[in-house]
This record gives C-alpha cells, structure tokens and sequence, in this order.
C-alpha cells in the first residue's frame, strides 16, 4: 500500500502545459514551394530537444493545424513548417538570442498556405547558407542573427493516435555556433545558457505569454540558474 497524500491536489489534465514548464524557444527553418515559386520559412518552438546522442538526433512538435490568432480568423489548415518538412525533409533549428525577442511576434505570425510570406525577410533576419545542407538540391537558410545552428535531415513524422501535434524527428548532419560564444566548449555553454530565452505559459486572463532568461551565478564550481521575466 502506498500512503495518501494530505499535500497534493489534483487538477484538470489540460494542467500538463502549465506544469511543464520552462521551455527554450528555438527558430526553425524550412523551404518550400507555393505555385512553382520556393519560399523560405520561420517559426518559433518551445518543443524542441535532443532525443538521441550516438547519431544526434533533435525532435520537436509542430501542431495538427496552424494556429490563429486571438480574435482573428480561424486558420484551418496545416502549418507551413510541417507542409515545407514534408515536401524537403530538411529543417534547421536556429538558437536565437535575447536581442532576437522582439523578432519572435513577427516569426509566431500564422499564415495559411495561400498567404504564406517570408517571414525570415519580414522580420529583417539575414540568411546564410548552411554548412552541410548546401549540398541538396534546395534548402533552408542558417538565420545568421542566431548564435548557434543544428542542420536535420528527416527521418520520421509520426502522429500520436489522438495527438494535435506532429512529432518530427532528424538526424543531425551538421552543427555551428558564432564565434561570439567563445572557444573553449564548457565557455560556449555557459555563454549560451545566460543569452537564450524560454517559454513557460502563458496568462489564462489575457492571452500574453510569459518569456523568462535565465541568469547564471557560479558558486564553489556549482551553477546557480535563475529564471527571470521579460521586462
């Protein structure tokens, strides 16, 4: 027998995104077609991590369908991320850093498919040429505003029965950073961890997300992370 808890209290399921909780926010590039003409795409996610070490492999999360925006019209199709993914099996995730935050409204920007825009040059990014996927015949762009970069090529989309997300893994072929975070690979870390930026929620009154940095304080060899709103 197990003891009951006097300490615990129980909540609604849809609780989930609200417990776990923070998430790094990464820009994920894509390219695609619409009516014959290629076109580069953006888009912010707080569901993306490593899944395997020995080869590397990064997965993240992309919903069913795009998403709207409050009080605007309802997007009903799927998002150009997963739509770009499928036609090229190529995508890579870009690490922004805390200048980029006022970049992530104009990237989350929904668009359907016969909308779609570049949102790379809406929101005034650069893009350079990637290191490894350069060699396919089309592929995305590296954002060269972002300071670290994970070229993927895919090897599984996969729906969990009843999910409303698309679980999109690739094999990592290529990796780079910005000789900004250094030279040594424990200084590239630490430089890394104090400049990006997470998800954790958003207000249940109004709609706005909470985005948090956290600050790096190093005590007798132990890392002390702070998180700490957006001001």
């Amino acid at each position: 027998m197990y003891k009951q808890s006097s300490s615990k209290i129980e909540v609604p399921i849809n609780w989930t995104k609200h417990l776990m909780s923070t998430h790094p926010i990464v820009f994920i590039t894509t390219i695609g077609k619409l009516k014959d003409k290629l076109i580069t795409g953006a888009a912010p996610f707080a569901t993306c991590l490593d899944t395997s070490y020995e080869p590397p492999y990064i997965t993240f999360s992309t919903a069913v369908k795009q998403h709207s925006v409050v009080g605007g019209t309802i997007n009903r199709g799927q998002t150009n991320t997963f739509l770009n993914i499928k036609e090229t099996g190529l995508f890579i995730v870009n690490i922004p850093n805390k200048k980029l935050l006022k970049k992530l409204d104009i990237l989350a920007y929904p668009y359907d498919r016969e909308d779609y825009r570049d949102k790379i040059k809406e929101a005034n990014l650069t893009k350079i040429q990637p290191f490894k996927l350069s060699n396919q015949k089309i592929y995305p762009p590296i954002i060269g505003e972002c300071i670290a970069h994970i070229e993927c090529e895919i090897v599984d989309i996969h729906r969990p029965e009843g999910s409303d997300h698309y679980t999109i893994t690739g094999k990592v072929v290529g990796v780079s950073y910005d000789k900004s975070l250094g030279k040594d690979r424990d200084e590239i870390k630490i430089n890394l961890v104090k400049q990006i930026f997470h998800h954790f929620g958003s207000d249940t009154k109004n709609h706005s997300r909470h985005i948090g940095f956290i600050k790096v304080s190093n005590i007798k060899n132990t890392l002390i992370f702070q998180l700490e709103n957006e001001k």
